[in-house]
C-alpha cells in the first residue's frame, strides 16, 4: 500500500501571498434517490403494533423485504428513512453487478431503522441493521449500517521553501473521545449539492483560507470508471457481541 507522508509543523500560519495547490477528493455513500417500493403498509402512533413498510425487490420477488422502526422512532422519522436516498441507494448497490444479492446466494429479509439524525429537513446520519442470510448455509451476515451524505474533503497542499505541507484542522469528535487533526471536510447540503462550492466554502470556514474554484482539482476525476467516480471511506469491521 502506498503511503503519502507530509511534514507538518507544529503551527503554521498561513499567509496569503503563499502559493497553495488544492486539490478535492470527495466521498459519498448516496446520491441518486430510486424508489423500488411496490407496496407499504405503514400502521399509526396509536397502534401498539411496531411501523412497518414492505418492499419487494426485482432480484427476490418471491420474499419481500420487511422494514422495521425500532422501539422509541417516530412515524415521521420512520417515514423520512424509507423514503430517504441513503436507505434506497443501499439497496440500489445490493442489486448491483457487484452487490450482495447479484448472485442469488443471499438473501435480505428484514431492515431494522434505529436511529435517524435530522439535519434541519434532511436526514444526516441514518442508522439501521440488515438481516442478511448465506441461502445454502442459512448463516447470518454482519449488517449494521451507519450511512450519512454525500460529504466532501480538502487536500491541501503547501509549498513553502523547500517543505510541503499538508494543512489540518483540529475537530473535537465526540465518538473517539479526543481531539482530532483531520482535512477540512463537510456535508452537501443536499444530494445534488455543489461539491466544489462545498470544499470552497468548509476550508474558508475552519481554516480562514479563501480559494479559487476555478483553481480546485477533483481528485475523482482520476478513478477508474468502474468507481462512478465515486470513494467509500473503508468501513469498520463489525464483530458480532461487540
Amino acid at each position: 500500500m502506498s503511503q503519502l507522508i507530509f511534514t507538518i509543523p507544529k503551527r503554521l500560519v498561513v499567509s496569503p501571498s503563499l502559493t497553495l495547490l488544492c486539490a478535492i477528493h470527495t466521498h459519498r455513500i448516496a446520491s441518486t434517490r430510486t424508489r423500488r417500493t411496490l407496496c407499504s403498509n405503514m400502521s399509526s402512533n396509536s397502534s401498539p403494533s411496531p411501523l412497518t413498510h414492505s418492499i419487494v425487490l426485482p432480484c427476490q420477488l418471491s420474499q419481500p423485504v420487511h422494514v422495521v422502526a425500532a422501539p422509541g422512532l417516530s412515524e415521521a422519522e420512520f417515514r423520512s428513512a424509507v423514503e430517504s436516498s441513503l436507505l434506497n441507494q443501499w439497496l440500489k448497490n445490493l442489486q448491483g453487478q457487484t452487490g450482495i444479492l447479484a448472485s442469488g446466494d443471499m438473501l435480505l429479509k428484514q431492515v431494522l431503522i434505529q436511529g435517524v439524525d435530522m439535519f434541519a429537513k434532511r436526514i444526516g446520519f441514518l442508522k439501521f441493521k440488515a438481516d442478511i442470510f448465506n441461502k445454502e448455509t442459512g448463516k447470518k451476515v454482519p449488517g449494521i449500517v451507519f450511512a450519512r451524505g454525500p460529504a466532501v474533503a480538502v487536500l491541501i497542499l503547501l509549498d513553502s521553501e523547500g517543505e510541503t505541507y499538508a494543512i489540518l484542522t483540529e475537530q473535537v469528535r465526540v465518538p473517539t473521545g479526543r481531539l482530532i487533526l483531520e482535512l477540512p471536510a463537510g456535508m452537501l447540503d443536499d444530494d445534488k449539492g455543489n461539491f466544489v462550492g462545498t470544499a470552497v466554502r468548509e476550508v474558508e470556514e475552519e481554516i480562514g483560507i479563501n480559494l479559487n474554484v476555478e483553481d480546485m482539482v477533483d481528485l475523482t476525476a482520476f478513478l477508474d470508471p468502474s468507481t462512478g467516480g465515486r470513494v467509500f471511506p473503508s468501513p469498520m469491521e463489525i464483530k458480532e457481541g461487540f
